[in-house]
């Protein structure tokens, strides 16, 4: 099957990553012995002839490749096309500098759960280069700072990278572009995150995003099916033609203070033979290692492990249904496990794709509809991409046009941007009802709400990084219409922050989706904290596991230890209010006050006649497979709360 190139001008958030800290150093450059050893010199040592002959011996052409969010070898567009054009170009005519910049701004919330996958991911990609003989080069600072710096200092002359999609690094790759053709780079973009390109599926709805799941799926059957993925090359040429020392020399010789802070080095480290342009250690970039470490592990390598370990069963993967897997797995989850390596680019979406499609050719007669099945996964991502691509105020409660306006508690949004105001807010706030709501939003997030269910979420979340998707929308639930009334927005950044697979529009889709502010419009349907986990787990195993003040707590009350009597309390060793938090609200009078509320909001919407995209019963999840209908489709395990009805679409 024919390979097709993909090319355009939309962009993703940019890779993670620390603030630059200033660093030491000195006048000192790197050169090469004559037998090709590295040796740290001074400037004035080495000779003009020296110069001649390097440059005598090196590629006319030197082709920079920007790994970003996509961390692997296997279908890798940007890559494909710079050994392509180095082909063209005569094979040993271009060197290429594979590159990565770690960048973390101050206010970039990133933990260090989800920063040490993402080191991992790099490490394990420059492991993969290292094995093909090639070098990945790892630079610190702001991404564009550093690359108008290597770019002039290694005296590119192209330029390869893999676009993404939103507008946050649309316009940074537009500057970055600009940066290129001011130095005669030649820049070349492929698109590569998504199946489909999500400007074309735009284009084919009239110029909006599909407004429904089924939409999408009518206009992408009619489409080309995805380009099939690229192998990993098998070995590369001139991909470490340049030491890192010359590397270092040329960047000290074009700004030798930056020089150090980019490759990691000051002017002890260096002489003492540490290495340069190496992946950082997290505790370089301020944070603390996980302790113990997370399930997930970062990297291509595992990433193509775990895909083989599921593809294996064959039956698993043609009649997988999401809503038939369980949130309270301990063992060894129940679903795939693979959304953190889709979202740093670790596995290809392609890849992914094909795999599961080749193995279902064989289940044609598979229950459920696509929207559960492994492919409708992937679709539900393709679906939030269309709206990210589309709108740049995507997460934001006042400017996103199709956001529902919900009188929501802590709806200030400059907190969100400068999140060291939380803390001051907290401390600082005389308002009475503005500090329980800060009080609240803090114990949402340490698993101290005193509902057991929400609490072992939360704080499996902190510890890993990951959990199913129905525990994520028990507890977004949780912090929005269904209990606390606090903005989405406070619980999408807090899973930017705390989520090894937090891809931005799948975050921001699923929280305006669980929120009713989007999507989703059946507001009054609430999962009950208390009833809902027991149709999975009626001895609170998960519960135990996360929760060990609840270890000896009797199945009766381990849902509900607050109905425990003192005496059982005892003897369970947990003591409801010293060992464990009571709930901090009243869940029937708060949950009751809450979609009175949203009725409120919905009945000021139809009032305006806001449009918005159409609602749905099928509701997709926090990660990367997500897309089921809802989980809280039991009477049983919900409230209902009989408000005012609201024909209005969310």
């Amino acid at each position: 099957m024919a390979r097709k190139r993909h090319r355009s001008t939309d962009a993703d958030l940019a890779a993670l990553p620390s603030d630059s800290t200033a660093m030491d150093h000195d006048t000192s450059v790197c050169s090469v012995d004559s037998n090709g050893s590295d040796r740290y010199v001074t400037r004035d040592m080495r000779t003009t002839q020296e110069d001649d002959e390097m440059a005598r011996t090196r590629p006319t052409r030197r082709a920079i490749i920007w790994f970003r969010r996509d961390l692997r070898l296997h279908d890798n567009v940007a890559l494909d096309g710079a050994i392509r054009a180095q082909q063209d170009a005569g094979g040993h005519e271009m060197a290429l500098l594979p590159l990565y910049i770690v960048h973390r701004p101050k206010r970039q919330r990133c933990g260090a759960v989800r920063f040490q996958f993402l080191l991992e991911s790099v490490a394990d990609l420059a492991k993969s280069f290292a094995a093909l003989n090639g070098r990945l080069l790892v630079l610190r600072g702001d991404a564009e700072e550093v690359l108008t710096a290597v770019m002039a200092a290694w005296s590119a002359t192209d330029l390869f990278f893999e676009e993404g999609v939103v507008h946050y690094a649309v316009a940074r790759d537009d500057r970055v572009r600009a940066i290129a053709a001011s130095l005669n780079i030649k820049t070349q973009s492929f698109r590569g995150v998504t199946l489909y390109d999500p400007h074309e599926i735009i284009d084919k709805n009239g110029g909006q995003p599909p407004a429904d799941y089924e939409r999408l799926l009518e206009i992408t059957d009619k489409m080309a099916q995805p380009a099939v993925p690229i192998a990993a090359p098998l070995s590369l040429l001139n991909a470490a033609a340049f030491s890192t020392n010359e590397l270092f020399a040329m960047l000290c010789q074009h700004d030798s203070s930056a020089a150090h802070v980019m490759a990691g080095v000051n002017s002890d480290t260096a002489h003492a033979g540490l290495e340069l342009f190496a992946v950082p250690h997290l505790t370089e970039l301020g944070l603390t290692p996980p302790d113990p470490h997370t399930p997930f592990i970062g990297g291509e390598s595992e990433a193509m492990k775990r895909l083989d370990a599921f593809c294996k069963d064959e039956r698993r993967v043609g009649l997988f249904e999401k809503p038939k897997t369980s949130p309270v797995a301990i063992d060894a989850a129940s679903t795939t496990t693979l959304s953190p390596y889709l979202t740093f680019g670790c596995l290809s979406a392609r890849e992914f794709f094909y795999r599961i499609m080749y193995i279902q050719l064989h289940f044609r007669n598979r229950p459920g509809p696509t929207q559960v099945t492994l492919e409708g996964q992937l679709m539900w991502r393709e679906f939030f991409y269309c709206y990210a691509c589309s709108s740049p105020d995507f997460d934001s409660l006042e400017r996103n046009p199709i956001c529902k306006q919900v009188d929501w508690r802590l709806l200030g949004e400059e907190y969100v941007s400068h999140p060291e105001l939380d803390q001051q807010c907290l401390l600082g706030t005389t308002d009475a009802e503005e500090k329980l709501a800060m009080y609240h939003l803090q114990c949402w997030k340490d698993g101290r709400t005193g509902f057991p269910w929400i609490d072992a979420v939360m704080r499996q979340i902190k510890l890993e990084g990951w959990t199913h998707h129905a525990g994520r929308h028990a507890v977004a639930c949780f912090l929005t219409r269904g209990g606390l009334y606090i903005s989405w927005l406070r619980g999408a950044t807090h899973f930017q922050e705390t989520t090894i697979d937090m891809d931005w529009p799948i975050n921001v889709g699923n929280w305006l989706w669980v929120s009713a502010s989007c999507f989703f419009s059946n507001y009054r349907q609430v999962a009950s904290p208390s009833t809902f986990p027991r149709r999975w787990d009626k001895q609170g195993r998960f519960i135990r596991k996360y929760i060990p003040a609840l270890r000896n707590m009797p199945d009766k009350y381990v849902h509900e230890p607050w109905k425990s009597s003192l005496k059982e309390q005892r003897n369970a060793g947990c003591l409801i209010g010293k060992d464990y938090p009571f709930p901090i609200i009243d869940f029937k009078h708060a949950m009751t006050r809450c979609l009175a509320s949203m009725g409120q909001a919905y009945s000021d919407s139809e009032t305006e006649s806001t449009t918005t995209p159409g609602s749905s019963t099928s509701a997709p999840t926090g990660d990367m497979e997500a897309g089921d209908p809802s989980p809280w489709d039991s009477d049983d395990m919900c409230y209902s709360y009989r408000g005012p009805t609201s024909s209005s679409q969310s």
